[in-house]
């Protein structure tokens, strides 16, 4: 079989102009494929003519295959494989119009998924019907080091699992990763309800346009009776700031989205860690992208296992918005944070 052709929408701007420190997601997706056996950078598109044309020259891409229009890429270059690497607010429209192509066999989005509950879902019903392979990127789940911990756990080296804790920035950017992680080591079983109160004094905003929390607390339980704990902004170090730990009966497990993580049994009762290594989650990610794809075989992070976590976010604002716990499946279209800042309810007029 001949190498899978890869375009990418959303270029972003080059690193060395970049706005965040260097960090340019096109440019991370473009250099986590070319370290992936099976696959070739062949286009890009980005609206900004400047960064498509910066993108193309830093990849060595023939001018003809550097486009402003996504329709246009998909006619002439025909990749296999496109990453998405937009704000939410743009994946729907660019999902649909790349799912629809006959070309297009496999989509690879970035996260968010999308700005609400109902355009979240459409992400992967539209998929789904045109047959097309969806993936989002929550890469940590690719990790040679999220396997073994999930191995390790399986085997009860920590007894019976009851609990997982972490805490991040927030909810929608940087814990989504960590929700997703939870539920890989449970091996995506379903969550039966939510609850979680959230704090926002202030406009707090990413990607141009899409509200997250100042401050959350947030818990669920899983079918088999195992809860998880989450707290994000002001308190994150409450759990355990940028930290996964999975807590048995029998000892303890601390993973920091890298290449070891660090276990404690009732047995020693001293820390040990572990080194996994592996590749960087990016290019594992991108590796699972070809080999789901290639082999026919479901992915690793496809688009039903991202929709899960993403509905444990959504779920912790509902929350906030009814006062209440809410059971999962949720029955709601919208942003229930977007809605309460929306009707004035949030931030507080006083405090």
């Amino acid at each position: 079989m001949s190498d899978r052709t890869v375009g990418i929408v959303g270029t972003g701007p080059h690193p060395d102009k970049s706005g965040h420190e260097g960090y340019s997601m096109g440019y991370r997706h473009a250099r986590s494929y070319e370290a992936v056996d099976g696959c070739r950078l062949t286009a890009c598109s980005d609206v900004d003519p400047e960064r498509a044309a910066d993108f193309g020259d830093a990849f060595d891409l023939p001018n003809d295959h550097v486009f402003t229009d996504l329709e246009t890429m998909l006619d002439v270059a025909a990749p296999d494989i496109v990453s998405i690497c937009t704000p939410p607010s743009a994946h729907v429209d660019l999902v649909e119009t790349c799912a629809g192509h006959d070309v297009v066999h496999a989509i690879h989005c970035e996260k968010p998924m999308a700005p609400t509950l109902a355009a979240s879902r459409r992400l992967v019903d539209v998929c789904d019907d045109c047959g097309v392979q969806l993936t989002i990127n929550l890469q940590n789940r690719c990790r040679d080091t999220a396997a073994e911990i999930k191995s390790v756990i399986d085997d009860g080296a920590i007894g019976d699992l009851e609990r997982i804790e972490f805490g991040r920035r927030d909810l929608l950017q940087t814990g989504l990763h960590h929700i997703d992680l939870a539920n890989y080591v449970l091996d995506d079983e379903p969550v039966e309800w939510v609850l979680g109160q959230i704090d926002y004094p202030e406009e707090h905003v990413w990607y141009t346009n899409m509200h997250v929390e100042a401050q959350s607390l947030g818990t669920w339980a899983y079918e088999s009776g195992v809860h998880a704990l989450c707290s994000t902004g002001a308190a994150m170090d409450m759990v355990g700031a940028q930290t996964n730990r999975f807590v048995g009966t029998d000892g303890e497990i601390e993973y920091r989205l890298a290449d070891e993580y660090r276990i404690r049994t009732d047995e020693t009762g001293e820390w040990r860690t572990v080194g996994v290594g592996g590749a960087p989650a990016q290019d594992s990610a991108m590796a699972d992208v070809v080999r789901a794809l290639s082999n026919g075989e479901e992915p690793i992070s496809s688009g039903e296992t991202a929709l899960a976590a993403t509905e444990i976010v959504f779920g912790i604002w509902e929350s906030a918005r009814r006062r209440g716990r809410v059971e999962l499946p949720l029955e709601l279209e919208d942003n229930p944070l977007e809605a309460l800042i929306e009707s004035g309810e949030l931030p507080p007029e006083s405090r």
